[in-house]
C-alpha cells in the first residue's frame, strides 16, 4: 500500500479510535495510522506496504470513492460517500450487525440497510448514524438498550431510532448513546451504571430520555462512562464516573446530572477517551484532565489530573480528538499526537509519547 506522497495537504477532519487514528484530507481520501481501522493491511501481504511491518507511516486507505466524513471506533471505521452512503472497513470480533464478512480490513465496503446519511459514530458494539433529516440510526449490541430502540436481535442492523427531534450530533460510550438536537438540546439512552446519561438516577434506559439543562449545547463527547459537553457560551459540563477525576470535579465519585468544570477561557468543542477529557479553547489552546497513565495528558508525565489543566506547547490547534489512551491536535501545520502509540497511532514516537509530538506535516 503507496504511503501518502510529500505534499501540501488539506486536513477536513480528524477521529482517533481504539489504537488508531484517521485524518480526512480535502480530497476524500483517508490516512490511518495504527491498528484495525486504519486501513493497513495485513502482514505478509506481497507488494504493499503495511502499518504491521512500519507502524509509524500514515498509510492512505484503499477507497473504492471519495469519502465526505469518517469516524473511528473499536477497530472498526466508518465513512460517507458523495451519495451518502456508509462505507465500513477494520476488524471487529461481533461483526458489523453480526454479518463478519461485511468488514474488509483494509477496503472500505458498502453497509447496507442506511441511505441519506450526514454523519456517523462508531464505538466498539456500538454504532450510530444521523441522515440529513437529522433523524438518528442505531446499530450493534441492543444491551442495556444501547440502540434506544426495540430490537428481537442482540446483534442488530441499522434501524431508526423514534420520537427524537431533528439531530446534529451522536456521542457513544460503552453500551450508552447520547443525541444533540439542532436546538441543543440533549437525550440519552443505554447503559448508566456511573450516571453517565445525566438524567439523575443509575438505572439504564431503553429509550431516548431528555437531559435537564439551563443552556443550549454545542458540542458533547463520551468517554467508556463519562461526558462532557460544551454550551453555546463555551461552558463545560461533564457527568458520569469521576473514578480517574475525568469529570474536572476533584470533590465528586460521579456526578448522575450535568455539573459545571472550571476553566479559564471559554471552550469551543470537547473529546473524551476512555478516562479523560480534552477541551479546546476559542483561543485555540487545549486543556486535559483525568486518567494519565499512558501519557494521554499531553502533560510530560504519567500522573493523573483531576482540574482541567493546560497542555503546554499547542497552540493555535483547530480541532482534537481522543482516542482510547491517546489523542492528537490538528494545527496549520501539522498532525500533532500524544499518549500510547503502541500501534504506531500517532506516528514514529515511542510507544508511549506524554509530550505532544508532530506525526504528519501539512505542507
Amino acid at each position: 500500500m503507496p504511503t501518502p506522497a510529500a505534499a501540501h495537504h488539506v486536513v477536513k477532519s480528524l477521529r482517533c479510535g481504539r489504537d488508531h487514528t484517521l485524518a480526512l484530507l480535502a480530497s476524500g481520501k483517508v490516512i490511518g495510522w495504527g491498528g484495525d481501522g486504519s486501513g493497513r493491511l495485513p502482514p505478509d501481504t506481497p507488494g504493499y506496504c503495511s502499518s504491521f511491518k512500519a507502524p509509524q507511516r500514515g498509510v492512505e486507505v484503499q477507497l473504492l470513492q471519495p469519502l465526505i466524513a469518517v469516524d473511528a471506533g473499536h477497530g472498526v471505521s466508518l465513512g460517507i460517500t458523495a451519495r451518502h452512503e456508509v462505507a465500513v472497513w477494520g476488524a471487529n470480533v461481533a461483526g458489523i450487525a453480526g454479518r463478519h464478512e461485511a468488514i474488509a480490513l483494509a477496503t472500505p465496503q458498502l453497509l447496507a440497510g442506511l441511505t441519506g446519511v450526514r454523519s456517523v459514530i462508531a464505538g466498539e458494539f456500538l454504532f450510530g448514524a444521523i441522515d440529513t433529516a437529522g433523524g438518528v440510526h442505531t446499530w450493534g449490541l441492543a444491551h442495556e438498550g444501547a440502540l434506544g430502540r426495540p430490537s428481537a436481535d442482540i446483534n442488530a442492523g441499522p434501524g431508526p431510532v423514534q420520537a427524537l427531534p431533528p439531530a446534529s450530533a451522536l456521542a457513544l460510550g460503552k453500551g450508552w448513546m447520547l443525541a444533540l438536537t439542532r436546538g441543543g438540546a440533549l437525550f440519552a439512552w443505554g447503559s448508566n451504571a456511573a450516571g453517565q446519561l445525566g438524567l439523575g438516577h443509575l438505572h439504564s434506559v431503553a429509550t431516548p430520555q431528555p437531559l435537564r439543562l439551563d443552556a443550549r449545547v454545542r458540542s458533547i463527547a463520551a468517554g467508556a462512562t463519562h461526558t462532557v459537553a460544551v454550551t453555546t457560551l463555551g461552558r463545560v459540563l461533564s457527568w458520569g464516573s469521576n473514578h480517574h477525576g475525568q469529570l474536572g470535579r476533584p470533590e465528586l465519585a460521579y456526578a448522575a446530572r450535568p455539573t459545571a468544570v472550571a476553566l479559564p477561557e471559554a471552550v469551543r468543542s470537547v473529546a473524551a477517551g476512555m478516562h479523560f477529557s480534552l477541551a479546546l479553547a476559542e483561543s485555540g489552546k487545549v486543556y486535559a484532565w483525568g486518567w494519565n497513565g499512558d501519557g494521554q495528558l499531553g502533560l510530560d508525565d504519567g500522573a493523573d489530573r483531576r482540574t482541567p489543566t493546560r497542555v503546554p506547547g499547542l497552540e493555535r490547534v483547530r480541532a482534537i480528538a481522543a482516542g482510547e489512551t491517546h489523542a492528537a491536535a490538528l494545527t496549520d501545520a501539522a498532525l500533532i499526537g500524544w499518549g500510547s502509540n503502541a500501534t504506531g497511532q500517532i506516528g514514529p514516537a515511542e510507544r508511549r509519547q506524554p509530550t505532544p509530538t508532530p506525526f504528519f506535516a501539512l505542507a
